[in-house]
């Protein structure tokens, strides 16, 4: 498999790996909930969901709501619902095995609410448009099936936990195969692969790396793009 991180990056893995920090069965069960409202927060954030921090932890905790729009908050609920209820399972000894059916399972609890039930866990059977390229992702439902075949393959061929669920997060961030909530389940499923590995997952409070984060996508699917178009020549 081709290396996706540099020799730097693979440094500052290493460190984050080793650091007391970073390891998840560190934390306890009030860190643990407490992590879970912030990483439905930022995750959130990166959607443009518009409630605040202090809003959220009222709506996660005591389930107030802000006068904001009905999807922000069932977004919110959903993302915290989806995170909490992997818990157990991360915490236990069994094995992670990444199927089709529980990156579905994921995304269904994700959408609760935001997409048509018919769509909830399903694979889209209609185009979709990445904003910012020219990029269109596969159409078909057999397609897409078969993408997600090679992703989950190709994945048990890294064997650092940081770049497995890089891996993951952006091919299924560009593969698109749900009508809507896509780089969500691409973040859960990112998250679950650190969390299993004993790594809290990586957040960032800073604005620019909203930014980062969007551009560092797009560029992964530029540089995909010029892949494909280079191998078919």
């Amino acid at each position: 498999m081709e290396a996706i991180f540099t020799s730097i990056q693979r440094e500052k893995a290493k460190f984050i790996l080793n650091h007391d920090w970073a390891k998840f069965s560190e934390l306890s069960s009030t860190e643990i909930k407490k992590l879970g409202v912030i990483w439905s927060y930022y995750s959130a954030k990166i959607e443009g969901n518009a409630y605040t921090y202090s809003e959220t932890e009222a709506l996660l905790i005591d389930g107030v709501t802000s006068i904001r729009k009905f999807a922000d908050a069932q977004m919110l609920f959903n993302l915290h619902n989806s995170f909490s209820s992997l818990i157990p399972f991360i915490r236990s000894r069994e094995p992670l095995d990444l199927n089709e059916t529980s990156i579905k399972d994921i995304h269904s609890e994700i959408t609760n609410g935001l997409v048509e039930n018919n769509e909830r866990g399903c694979f889209r059977r209609r185009l979709v448009a990445i904003t910012g390229t020219d990029y269109v992702p596969p159409e078909e439902e057999h397609q897409i099936k078969e993408e997600i075949a090679r992703i989950i393959k190709e994945q048990k061929e890294y064997s650092d936990p940081l770049e497995k669920a890089v891996f993951l997060h952006c091919n299924l961030a560009r593969l698109q195969p749900f009508i809507d909530g896509n780089k969500r389940t691409a973040r859960m499923v990112e998250s679950l692969v650190l969390m299993k590995n004993n790594i809290v997952p990586i957040y960032s409070t800073k604005d620019e790396d909203f930014v980062r984060y969007r551009d560092g996508l797009l560029k992964f699917l530029m540089r995909l793009i010029d892949t494909i178009q280079c191998a078919e020549l």
